[in-house]
């Protein structure tokens, strides 16, 4: 079936339950950026391979939503036929909320799934449609029914990583949240855990549930004298059950999650963020419990990390600077003299990486844009349709993995031939944009929508700019994007409290500035940085930044005359730690090859 024949079975349905309107979203019940194919929903109507997508569908109209790094992506794959494309990060478009107040009859019945739907955007649909007397249809899974190839929900066996990368064990971390727990609601309380990442951190376990992340699907019930673990008890080996049984937590069956909420004693404060609860969950809890919606209290903890954690997370980073300098090696001696496509370049740098025992998996399928597809933000080549590599222009790669020390996240754009004088000029601007948040000292207290907008100063003043944050949040063996902290102007659905998260110690973010000329090129130079305190002033606290990642930047693609001597020493320092730091990781040849690469 195609997406026109999607939309026809959708509408057949939604006249047998006498529904006006139906919402899709992309995500899963435990609110995850990447899912398993079994809730991919939105992709299966559409046809769509991002990450972040909204689907609204009535009997004679749909519309589309995603974010501005995939916009140019949707206009590609999302039939312009059958959905009205839209983007939250261009204020011109109508909110999808909006929208579908406008397209929904009065007295009509919208339906919606309420397993995978958070309470929050529940609310703001019911805001929404407000004096309207909606009925709501909350389960889909009679529809989803005629999705008859669905993946199955993942089942593989679970791991523990080793004592020496989990660094915090699981009872510190589970005395760290209950001693946040008291504080926020008083003796007594429970949290509900929702997010995959917060059960992941909480357990020291990883799963094979997710192509991406080592995640497993579950949720967790944690109070003082308490600890819950729900999930497929059959992934759970018997060695480890017995470990978490020594450690105060006990399995429940992932089903029977509802069933037990709803058993929760009258009294009991449940703290829960209703942007990762799903609805189902949040309406399972009796009326008689007293709810305190707050921000995620293991989230907070876990984007904190403590020095041994940014230890392996250095070493981590190291391992994948040494994949890709390989790679760009092998670039430079095979491009125009062999045939290779954007798809070979991702599949290569999977085969540098496992040189290292430590290398897990990838942490996203891998960004490698030539020429004009660069410019496509989150471009994913296929490997059936995947363009030729040929010796111009810029080659764009953004690569992610997972390594047992630690999560990794980079950008690099590289010049295969000839650059043009804009080129060079914009390529320069993302790298004095690059600098500028690396360097950039702050007051404690500050949020990142500060930090973007500095980061981004200069390239406004131009009259350039990119349609993403400057930095997101990176777990530790986890999510690739995480929160609670974002450095972006613009609200984010998947952070929505980062305007009021202020950057603290030990916070892990990317620095990736970009400059994407639609059917040209695009440019992005990514490294990750960690917040460290700078020291006290007379005027308080200050915090910077600590980079993490460390490679050669393009010189062919710089204008060495437009940098500052505070930029010019910025780089030369850094080229310094590059080599310092990578040496242990590169045979000679290799070493010799970036020794030319970091002269400045």
């Amino acid at each position: 079936m195609n997406s026109a024949e999607h939309l026809s079975a959708l509408r057949k349905w939604m006249v047998s339950k006498k529904v006006d309107a139906v919402y899709l979203t992309c995500t899963d019940p435990h609110q995850s950026e990447s899912v398993a194919d079994h809730w991919k929903t939105v992709q299966w109507f559409t046809g769509f391979t991002g990450s972040v997508a909204w689907a609204i569908v009535t009997a004679d109209k749909a519309a589309f939503w995603t974010d501005g790094r995939y916009t140019e992506q949707a206009k590609r794959q999302v039939d312009a036929e059958l959905f009205a494309l839209y983007s939250i990060s261009d204020p011109k478009d109508p909110d999808r909320f909006d929208w579908l107040r406008n397209h929904i009859p009065k007295d009509g019945c919208l339906a919606l799934d309420a397993g995978v739907l958070s309470t929050a955007n529940f609310r703001k649909i019911q805001s929404a449609l407000k004096g309207r007397d909606i009925r709501f249809e909350l389960n889909l899974e009679s529809f989803l029914n005629i999705w008859t190839d669905r993946p199955r929900i993942p089942q593989d066996s679970l791991y523990q990583l080793e004592e020496e990368f989990t660094v915090r064990t699981r009872r510190e971390k589970l005395t760290a949240l209950r001693k946040e727990l008291r504080e926020a609601a008083g003796e007594g309380a429970v949290t509900l855990v929702c997010g995959l990442d917060d059960v992941v951190w909480l357990t020291n376990l990883r799963g094979h549930d997710n192509p991406l992340y080592p995640f497993f699907h579950a949720y967790m019930v944690v109070g003082p004298d308490i600890a819950l673990l729900m999930t497929d008890q059959r992934k759970v080996t018997a060695e480890q059950a017995e470990g978490l049984d020594a450690d105060g937590i006990f399995l429940v069956p992932y089903r029977e999650t509802e069933k037990f909420l709803s058993h929760i004693a009258a009294g009991t404060k449940v703290v829960l963020d209703p942007h990762k609860t799903p609805v189902a969950l949040f309406e399972a809890l009796p009326d008689t419990v007293e709810i305190v919606e707050r921000p995620d209290l293991t989230a907070a903890l876990k984007a904190k990390k403590c020095a041994r954690e940014l230890e392996n997370i250095h070493k981590a980073n190291d391992l994948e600077a040494a994949a890709v300098i390989r790679l760009m090696r092998w670039l430079e001696k095979t491009v125009g003299k062999e045939t290779i496509t954007e798809y070979d370049v991702g599949q290569k740098l999977n085969e540098f990486r496992a040189r290292s025992e430590l290398y897990l998996q990838p942490a996203n399928l891998p960004i490698v844009g030539f020429a004009d597809n660069a410019a496509v933000i989150h471009y994913r080549p296929r490997k059936e349709d995947s363009k030729k590599v040929i010796a111009e222009g810029f080659l764009l790669f953004d690569v992610c993995a997972q390594y047992k020390c630690g999560t990794t996240d980079l950008t690099r754009t590289v010049a295969l031939g000839l650059l043009t004088e804009e080129m060079k000029e914009d390529y320069t601007d993302v790298l004095k944009a690059n600098i500028r948040l690396a360097s950039q000292k702050f007051p404690l207290g500050t949020t990142g929508d500060l930090l973007d907008a500095i980061a981004k100063a200069d390239l406004w003043n131009k009259g350039k700019n990119f349609r993403h944050g400057t930095g997101h949040g990176i777990g530790y063996v986890s999510n690739i994007h995480e929160g609670p902290g974002k450095i972006c102007v613009e609200y984010a659905p998947a952070f929505p409290y980062a305007r009021n998260t202020p950057l603290e110690e030990g916070m892990l973010f990317s620095d990736e500035p970009g400059i994407y000329r639609v059917g040209r090129y695009g440019i992005r130079i990514e490294n990750s940085i960690a917040v460290r305190e700078e020291g006290e002033t007379e005027f308080g606290t200050f915090l910077g930044f600590e980079v993490m990642t460390f490679l050669p930047f393009e010189h062919k693609a710089i204008l060495a005359e437009k940098l500052s001597a505070f930029e010019v020493n910025w780089i030369r320092d850094y080229y310094a730690e590059c080599r310092k730091r990578l040496r242990p990781y590169l045979d000679d040849e290799e070493f010799s090859w970036l020794e030319k690469k970091t002269e400045f």
